[in-house]
């Protein structure tokens, strides 16, 4: 694949990975809901503590849950970015089910700071070469969709009680 190719293909990843987390762009959604805090971090502020430590049915998860294994993932994805990669433990990243509302706001807190650092560690990164690298990178779009969704659905659920 030709580096301009390559850069102009992260460009877009990259703004599709701000939309999911962030919301709409300047522009237009490519995928989700234009209005405003209709990203995952939005949408996480806007709902109380109570609320996230909430399954939606018997033993589901919460949206604590959600937060927690997403603010994980990212938190892995910053350290392959850093070279320090561990054997990843992914039940441990949903052990997380009940927070209080220190802890929802110290989740959400962490989870912006692992995203925005994941964000600029995608900004700088020039050599795309390595293809496991590549879709590990082009992967986190799909997966806080799919999070973003869940996350949203099971809001709808919560608040309409």
């Amino acid at each position: 694949m030709s580096v301009v190719l390559t850069e102009s293909l992260f460009r877009e990843v990259l703004e599709q990975f701000r939309e999911v987390y962030e919301g709409p762009g300047a522009e237009y959604p490519w995928f989700i809901d234009p209005s405003p805090n209709s990203g995952l971090l939005g949408t996480l502020a806007s709902l109380t503590a109570s609320q996230a430590s909430k399954p939606t049915v018997r033993g589901g998860s919460t949206i604590a849950s959600h937060a927690g294994h997403l603010r994980w993932s990212l938190a892995l994805a910053n350290a392959i970015f850093a070279g320090e990669m561990d054997a990843p433990d992914i039940a441990e990243s949903w052990r997380l089910r009940v927070v209080d509302a220190s802890e929802w706001k110290a989740l959400q807190s962490e989870l912006r700071r692992e995203y925005e650092l994941l964000a600029r560690n995608i900004e700088k990164q020039r050599n795309w070469s390595d293809a496991e690298f590549l879709s590990g990178a082009i992967a986190l779009v799909p997966h806080a969709a799919y999070h973003l969704g869940a996350v949203r659905q099971m809001a709808l659920a919560i608040t309409a009680d």
